[in-house]
């Protein structure tokens, strides 16, 4: 798969690749298979995503695990879904440690008051997601965090996964989630539309 991988980036010009961990394994551990990936991966950055219900459920274990992986092409991907579950304030305290040129990209979304039980937060990850600010408004200050802290996205993703929105159609779900990131990005962050 990872060969296969790498082959399709070649096709595609890809640069960068993005991985999570499902299992929870100890820092040192996680940052010496990260390493070793990295080594394999080459010309290709890895953009290691925390997820609240995986082995790096925050930024805090994803930075160590990037830090100590000691890689070029080690990086950390911020997704305004995953931060808010993952019980993270909005605040540049929770990535001041971290340079902002090893945060490689972003993706933005929003999210319900109240989250799915902790056993199932994955089906809400995959399944009821919102358009950037039509949740509990954290994609604004998200994403003025982000620009406040210097960071330069190579890639600034929307990632709305959401049933709700498919069941009233392809174009209504690209439109909806178009004109509402839109808004946010005209607001948070003019200078990048």
């Amino acid at each position: 798969k990872e060969q296969l991988c790498f082959h399709m980036c070649e096709l595609f010009d890809v640069k960068q690749i993005n991985c999570g961990l499902m299992e929870n394994y100890s820092v040192e551990y996680t940052a010496q298979k990260l390493r070793e990936l990295c080594q394999r991966a080459g010309k290709y950055i890895i953009g290691v995503e925390p997820m609240p219900y995986s082995g790096i459920p925050d930024m805090k274990k994803g930075w160590a695990v990037v830090k100590a992986a000691d890689c070029e092409n080690a990086k950390l991907i911020m997704d305004t879904w995953h931060w808010v579950r993952a019980n993270q304030p909005v605040d540049l305290s929770v990535i001041e440690d971290i340079p902002a040129d090893k945060i490689v990209s972003i993706q933005i979304n929003d999210v319900w008051e109240r989250p799915y039980a902790t056993t199932i937060l994955r089906d809400e990850s995959m399944h009821d997601r919102l358009a950037p600010g039509t949740g509990i408004g954290t994609t604004v200050p998200f994403v003025k965090m982000i620009k406040e802290k210097g960071i330069r996205p190579n890639a600034i993703g929307v990632e709305v996964i959401s049933d709700a929105n498919l069941e009233k159609g392809i174009e209504y779900a690209a439109k909806h989630t178009y004109e509402n990131t839109k808004k946010v990005l005209e607001e948070a962050w003019p200078e990048v539309l």
